[in-house]
């Protein structure tokens, strides 16, 4: 307000417009033109067009020193709201619908009271709901809105089956060893043909090392040749050590173990959340973060239909990271993917 009632009071020229100012100096043009004081600092503006960037020289009208003094003071005078608050959304980044749009979350914590004031809700109301603005290309089956407690409940819940019905993971895990039984006999296969190219390639460079001792071959001809033959069995070998090391990662498998040892932790870990009773903000804010991890690590997708009922699509990592570096090409990356 200062730097307004300043310019006013100096009568400062404004960029002409074809539509007549209805207010002078208005506090969105006073942002705009605080918004380029870096410009003018350094002398250039950026624009991007096409995926390219240009740098267009103006001229610097603030020096540096006088640009960072304000970048400074712009930080520091700064205000919130005094309700302002960081909500915890279980569900962000995760909540999408038929508009194919990942949801977002507001929390509503003051109203309006009969008498017209604005005042303080006793109870915030948290919701997520569909970005999308425009009517028309919104889909039929899009409910817009949700409340954040009915969303949270049933995605949680549908998460607790998930985990305390370890079925689901072994039945997808036996399709993961069917898979990995298969990559292994073609490993096993690969890795014959390797061993009989190798012998072929020892067999052919004592062939040529003798006949190369009968004819007196000249050593430059001679030395290319061994060079060539020495780095296709290198490359050979190095291939055959790649797999062999991949099969035993294989062979050093268990998968029922596996299994067993994750859903135990997993299952502990939502028992224990679903047993935490916080007493403080928080402790809240804690458990809050435990389920966020939970739900990030098992959440694959999560659609709301128009009844507002919300189909999970969940994904188990059984493969820790040390184990699918060795294997290559493991099936979905070691992870095991249930709808419910």
């Amino acid at each position: 307000m200062q730097i307004r009632e300043r310019l006013i009071a100096a009568s400062a020229p404004q960029k002409g417009s074809s539509i007549p100012r209805r207010v002078h100096w208005s506090r969105s043009s006073i942002q705009t033109i605080l918004k380029s004081a870096r410009e003018y600092a350094y002398g250039f503006k950026t624009y991007s067009r096409a995926g390219q960037i240009f740098h267009i020289p103006v001229a610097p009208i603030i020096d540096i020193s006088t640009y960072e003094l304000f970048v400074k003071m712009r930080e520091e005078n700064k205000t919130y709201p005094k309700h302002r608050r960081q909500n915890d959304y279980l569900l962000a980044g995760h909540l999408k619908c038929a508009c194919n749009l990942t949801w977002r979350a507001r929390t509503a914590t003051h109203r309006n009271s009969r008498k017209g004031e604005w005042i303080e809700r006793k109870t915030p109301i948290s919701t997520y709901f569909c970005p999308q603005p425009h009517r028309e290309l919104r889909s039929p089956e899009c409910p817009k809105s949700v409340s954040a407690k009915r969303a949270e409940t049933q995605v949680w819940g549908k998460l607790y089956e998930f985990v305390m019905n370890p079925d689901f993971l072994r039945a997808q895990a036996k399709d993961l060893v069917r898979q990995l039984q298969q990559k292994q006999e073609h490993l096993q296969k690969e890795q014959q043909q390797l061993l009989e190219e190798l012998k072929k390639e020892s067999v052919k460079r004592q062939q040529f090392i003798t006949e190369a001792r009968k004819t007196r071959r000249e050593d430059a001809d001679f030395y290319e040749q061994m060079h060539e033959l020495n780095n296709t069995e290198e490359r050979l070998q190095r291939k055959l050590t790649a797999i062999e090391q991949e099969i035993d990662a294989y062979d050093r498998l268990d998968w029922e173990e596996k299994v067993t040892s994750y859903v135990a932790d997993l299952q502990a870990g939502i028992e224990g959340l679903n047993r935490a009773a916080p007493q403080t903000l928080e402790e809240q804010h804690r458990v809050f973060l435990l389920k966020k991890q939970l739900v990030d690590e098992l959440v694959a997708e999560s659609m709301i239909d128009g009844k507002r009922d919300i189909h999970v699509e969940f994904r188990a990592k059984i493969m820790d990271l040390a184990m699918s570096q060795q294997i290559l090409d493991f099936p979905n990356g070691g992870e095991v993917v249930v709808r419910l």
